[in-house]
């Protein structure tokens, strides 16, 4: 019979116990929570953690022990079960970080953990790797077979199924588990998809009585453009959808997969309602029956067991309530298929200190960046200052876009050379926030400003006088010099109801003009109409 005892770990102290050393018999106890309660009272007296460093442990045993006799043995073995359990901990989080609850650990923990074992990460691996990833399939198994369970026991209290269908369709198939529940990620060919998988679309069904939004017919034509414009590149993410019949499925016995590949059987007659992805799939559709090539590729699909309309309507808004869109400088930056984007990083690279003042990620720059410019106010400048946009871009050949990058490269440097404070920005000897807080320069209103009175001032207002690509060769490179006599303080009265309002910058068209303006006049190039709108505004 178990018996459970109070062992002390080390030499220690308690009231009215005397002479307390390692392997000392403190209690006796019922059971081992009475045990454990009791350890843990014992190491508070000692200022000691129960978990981390006990100096007392609860003790179970066949054994026999009286109170005060001493086992140091006995306490060894404790401590080298523990010594052996956390390690196994600290393997399963090095393989698995989300393993205990979803809750990650970071590299920085684990590390901590592995000095206190006093272990390397090497012989934590070769001590415990095997035992510790033998719990992790195990308890895995055993997850997918508790959810698994309890769909059942739901499918046949709400009488969806009494058995399972003699007659299915079968995917290959990851199994999971979320809030308890099984789950599955199938691979799904695209005409399956496309043949098995519905939505609600009847525009006439009553919101509440859907699952999902009503069909967009131009956001699924864009997906299907999409896909067919490039059928060597196109990516689409997993669709999410719930099946209103019990799944089965039938796992392979893969080494270290821990039950979790297979194939999984839906029963014919269920309905595959899509939670979200209505629009993925409408756009298949469309690309199917332009590049029927496509039909046999497959998209991955996430399959939940259906528990009814008010379930799949919170699916959706669980799965699109928290979705957060990606900021336009991100989408800038990553999307190299657009020629405008693509450009634009080019020339960013090319003029040296620029890239890395410029956040790249966010639409605004935050007020205790390093950056001083977004990608977006950038890009703003560089149509202002160049006039290629999106659609002219197109219109130039790999010579003329050249021609305009080079131009770029010279125009910042040649402001570097005569803006007061510019270079002492640009390499950080002047702080991004102090630049923010006492000049201009730094500001977006500035930054366009500037590409405008470039505009205006090396080619009269662009390549034939008002619009259009500029021509770099008719550049009158002269007409900067009048940069070096700009003020660059914030508190300038040049500044005053153009880009600094009230003291504050004003980013706005006329802050943008009449800023130009004012840099204009510095290099008495006549102002266009519409500034001279603007001068008279401001002088009244």
């Amino acid at each position: 019979m178990t018996k459970h005892y109070v062992i002390a770990l080390g030499a220690a102290y308690l009231p009215k116990i005397i002479g307390i050393e390692k392997g000392s018999i403190i209690s006796r106890h019922e059971s081992s929570g009475h045990a454990t309660q009791a350890a843990e009272k014992c190491n508070a007296k000692n200022g000691a953690s129960s978990r981390r460093n006990p100096l007392f442990g609860a003790l179970e045993t066949e054994l026999t022990l009286s109170k005060g006799e001493v086992r140091a043995d006995l306490a060894d073995r404790w401590i080298q079960q523990k010594f052996d359990a956390d390690a196994i901990f600290v393997m399963k989080c090095v393989i698995d970080p989300t393993w205990r609850d979803g809750k990650a650990f970071d590299d920085e923990t684990i590390s901590i953990w592995l000095a206190e074992l006093k272990l390397t990460l090497e012989e934590l691996r070769i001590r415990y790797q095997d035992v510790a990833q033998d719990e992790l399939n195990k308890a895995h198994v055993d997850r997918i077979a508790y959810a698994e369970r309890k769909a059942r026991q739901n499918a046949v209290q709400k009488g969806l199924s009494e058995e399972r269908s003699q007659y299915t369709f079968s995917f290959p198939a990851v199994a999971g588990t979320q809030a308890g529940k099984a789950f599955y990620v199938a691979q799904v060919p695209l005409n399956a998809l496309v043949r098995l998988f519905r939505f609600d679309e009847d525009d006439v069904v009553p919101a509440h009585m859907r699952a999902q939004r009503v069909l967009n017919e131009g956001r699924a034509a864009k997906i299907g453009e999409y896909m067919t414009a490039n059928p060597d590149e196109y990516v689409l993410p997993a669709i999410t959808a719930s099946v209103s019949a019990e799944m089965a499925f039938e796992a392979f016995p893969v080494p270290g997969a821990a039950g979790s590949i297979g194939l999984l059987h839906i029963p014919m007659e269920a309905t595959l309602l899509i939670n979200d992805g209505q629009h993925r799939r409408g756009g298949i559709e469309r690309a199917i029956k332009q590049m029927p090539a496509l039909a046999k590729e497959t998209i991955a699909v996430t399959l939940y067991f259906d528990q009814g309309l008010e379930r799949s309507q919170q699916m959706f808004a669980d799965i699109n309530g928290r979705q957060v869109k990606p900021s336009s400088a991100i989408n800038a930056l990553y999307d190299r298929r657009n020629p405008y984007n693509k450009w634009v990083l080019d020339v960013i690279q090319s003029v040296p200190g620029i890239g890395s003042r410029i956040d790249m990620e966010n639409s605004s720059v935050a007020a205790k960046s390093y950056k001083l410019w977004s990608l977006i106010a950038f890009k703003k400048a560089l149509s202002l200052l160049t006039g290629v946009t999106e659609k002219s871009i197109v219109t130039l050949d790999d010579a003329q876009l050249g021609a305009v990058s080079a131009f770029v490269a010279q125009f910042f440097a040649a402001c570097a050379d005569r803006i007061p404070d510019w270079q002492s920005m640009v390499s950080g000897r002047i702080a991004a926030s102090d630049v923010r807080e006492q000049f201009v320069i730094g500001h977006a209103v500035f930054l366009e400003a500037l590409a405008v009175f470039g505009r205006h001032a090396l080619f009269a207002g662009g390549a034939d006088g008002q619009e259009g690509v500029i021509r770099p060769e008719a550049a009158q490179w002269a007409q900067l010099d009048a940069l070096a006599k700009v003020d660059t303080r914030r508190s300038a009265l040049v500044w005053q109801n153009r880009c600094v309002v009230l003291g504050k910058m004003q980013k706005t068209a006329d802050g943008v003009n009449g800023t130009a303006a004012a840099l204009l006049a510095l290099a008495e190039v006549p102002l266009p109409q519409e500034m001279q709108a603007l001068e008279l505004r401001l002088a009244a």
